[in-house]
């Protein structure tokens, strides 16, 4: 009866150390993808703060020139910000994050903004 016991009892902590290590496997996984859904969210903030500060630089510093020129001075800029910083970011991406701000800052300004791009800061009246 004790064999029958030690058995059962074997069978029962080789069953329960199975469960652990499966349940320790998946809270590793879990762990591991909230880690990495931050970073993602976190890059994914950080490249839209970098785009609108590329389109603002590119409105103020070009405002006189056409605006694919200030679009392509704003995604150069936001290029080199980017390799600073250490963030591998394709070129289209690039191009889609500058599209996305400049849209959220005509939708947020309206047409202050087309009038803020035909007339810069300190311009009026200097004709």
């Amino acid at each position: 009866m004790s064999t029958m016991f030690y058995d059962v009892f074997q069978v029962l902590i080789c069953l329960l150390a199975v469960l652990l290590a499966g349940g320790l496997v998946w809270f590793i996984k879990e762990k591991i993808g909230v880690e990495k859904m931050k970073k993602i969210s976190s890059e994914l903030y950080a490249n839209k703060e970098l785009a609108a500060a590329a389109v603002r630089y590119a409105q103020q510093v070009f405002w006189n020139q056409a605006g694919e020129i200030r679009y392509q001075k704003a995604a150069e800029w936001m290029s080199t910000q980017c390799k600073k910083v250490g963030l591998n970011i394709a070129d289209s991406e690039i191009k889609t994050l500058i599209e996305s701000a400049l849209r959220a800052f005509k939708d947020e300004f309206g047409e202050e903004w087309g009038k803020a791009i035909a007339e810069p800061a300190g311009a009026e009246g200097t004709e």
